[in-house]
């Protein structure tokens, strides 16, 4: 009997997308770098982020980019825009970082690290969480490559300081991330609900942070998100996936009502990437146990593509996305 090959026993669709998985230890081939982590022990309220990553692996199987030959299918063509997008775009799917029971200190080193291995090899890392405490760990990885402005598309500003007892779960991210010196500066695009305390809205407010509200954002259209960020700078993206209204994403451990709608947050995200330079994108807080239908999993799934079509629509107009550390002026 003939062995099977090597080939044929890769899995096509627990990849992000049927992209090729990296070697073990190796830097990634491809233009995008897709990691997992999952990671919830910085989450206050509802647990089951730490099943984001394998959820929103499953939805994108919809949008698989590897045809039944394993070649590369060529992109998408998108009926809204009217082009095909990530055409000659390769991807790769590092797995997840490894995370160690009860000890947010070392699984936060370990993301760290994770990202740095792909952002140092010079290719665009996206984040799969995992809750919104991980975004602190990935911006970490950044260190020492210039400045960095942090674009947090969220229903929550993330700013408290500490909150029982620890100053790294998912509501100190923002504030962890203002204290980094490379970080000059954070959009919050999205926030409403209501607050309890008033001394994360003010320490916010005191850093400078620019604050988009959702309903600022319907009232004034993705151009109010492009204004928060400035021109031309280097820019992290990260999404919370509350952000969406709580009737299109109930799958998350914090939801809210009144969030927008997956084509607010699509253009406005487009809006930012043409204003910017993305280096690096993360999408958080899918918590599978609270969802229904897949459908948080599957917009999860769907938005990371659109981001990536703006992103290299722009590469492909001549206005580079990622550039060296050297490069890159203070945001």
């Amino acid at each position: 009997m003939t062995p099977p090959s090597a080939q044929s026993l890769r899995p096509k669709y627990l990849t992000f997308y049927g992209a090729p998985p990296c070697a073990p230890g190796a830097a990634p081939d491809a233009d995008v770098a897709f990691v997992g982590v999952p990671f919830d022990l910085g989450t206050t309220l509802r647990p089951g982020a730490r099943f984001g990553p394998a959820a929103v692996r499953a939805a994108s199987a919809w949008y698989r980019y590897i045809d039944d030959d394993g070649k590369a299918a060529g992109g998408w063509f998108d009926l809204d825009l009217g082009r095909w997008i990530l055409q000659g775009i390769t991807m790769a799917d590092c797995g997840d970082v490894e995370i160690a029971p009860a000890d947010i200190t070392a699984n936060l080193e370990r993301i760290t690290a994770g990202v740095a291995a792909i952002a140092g090899a010079g290719h665009l890392p996206v984040i799969v969480g995992g809750d919104h405490s991980i975004t602190y760990a990935a911006l970490r990885a950044f260190a020492g490559r210039g400045p960095l402005h942090v674009v947090q598309f969220d229903t929550h500003q993330d700013f408290v300081d500490e909150r029982r007892g620890t100053r790294l779960g998912h509501g100190n991210v923002m504030r962890r991330a203002s204290e980094l010196p490379f970080v000059t500066g954070i959009s919050q695009i999205g926030i409403k609900g209501l607050q309890k305390y008033p001394e994360p809205v003010a320490a916010a407010q005191t850093y400078g942070a620019r604050i988009v509200t959702a309903s600022a954002l319907r009232r004034d259209g993705p151009e109010a998100a492009a204004r928060s960020v400035p021109a031309g700078a280097a820019c992290y993206l990260t999404v919370d996936i509350d952000v969406l209204d709580i009737a299109q994403a109930p799958g998350t451990g914090t939801p809210e009502p009144g969030g927008l709608s997956y084509r607010e947050l699509c253009e406005a995200a487009r809006a930012v990437v043409n204003r910017g330079r993305v280096v690096g994108l993360d999408l958080v807080e899918v918590s599978p146990p609270y969802d229904w239908a897949e459908v948080t999993a599957r917009s999860a799934a769907r938005l990371i593509l659109d981001v990536l079509a703006a992103i290299f629509a722009r590469e492909s107009e001549g206005r580079p996305v990622i550039r060296a550390a050297s490069e890159e002026g203070r945001a």
